[in-house]
């Protein structure tokens, strides 16, 4: 059986819940896989990339979903420009694809605040563009979360205007399955036994 690991931040873990509420248990439930959820709150891509090989790599995992970057735009702890951002996401790929294993990353969720937005915008952009070059899978969990207008996470699917409420982990969930099936990755040999 394939391992897959979800890395990431609060958006991952499933905050302001419990893993338990996360897309990745929504998504492994619906599924009938075992996606193993290493989200850890208020993180930053530079924590995400320092515990990889502890929290990740160790698994031997053969998917690796990296939703990173929300904490970046933030700047909560500390100001992370773009460019270490970017030098942080392609470290952690190169890391693991070294022994083997399938990189997907995740869009971003929109967020309220609009300096955040415009940085996660460039992250969004960014992979977009590279993704395909790269042979990375991609999951967008930024448009069914999006407002008409383009500008926030829909009020109606979040707690805060960036975490998502369970029924906004709900949307991710299924976003994720759709991905996670039109890359492929989802057949038997990830199954559950």
């Amino acid at each position: 059986m394939g391992t897959i690991v979800a890395l990431g931040d609060s958006l991952t873990y499933g905050y302001p819940y419990s893993p338990g509420s996360s897309w990745v248990a929504l998504t492994a439930k619906e599924l009938g896989v075992t996606i193993y959820n290493r989200g850890a709150n208020g993180e930053t891509s530079l924590d995400m990339l320092e515990r990889l090989e502890r929290d990740v790599l160790s698994l031997q995992p053969d998917v690796v979903i990296i939703l990173a970057g929300s904490n970046d735009a933030l700047g909560i702890r500390e100001i992370i420009n773009w460019d270490q951002t970017q030098k942080a996401l392609q470290q952690m790929a190169k890391r693991i694809e070294a022994i083997g294993a399938k990189v997907v990353f995740v869009l971003p969720p929109p967020a309220d605040e609009p300096l955040t937005e415009a940085r996660l915008q460039l992250q969004r952009k960014w992979l977009q563009e590279e993704a395909p070059q790269q042979g990375w899978g991609l999951l967008d969990f930024y448009t069914p979360l999006v407002v008409e207008s383009g500008l926030g996470i829909k009020p109606n699917l979040t707690v805060d205007g960036l975490h998502p409420n369970k029924s906004g982990y709900e949307v991710l969930a299924q976003a994720a399955i759709q991905g996670l099936r039109q890359l492929n990755i989802i057949n038997g040999a990830y199954k559950s036994s």
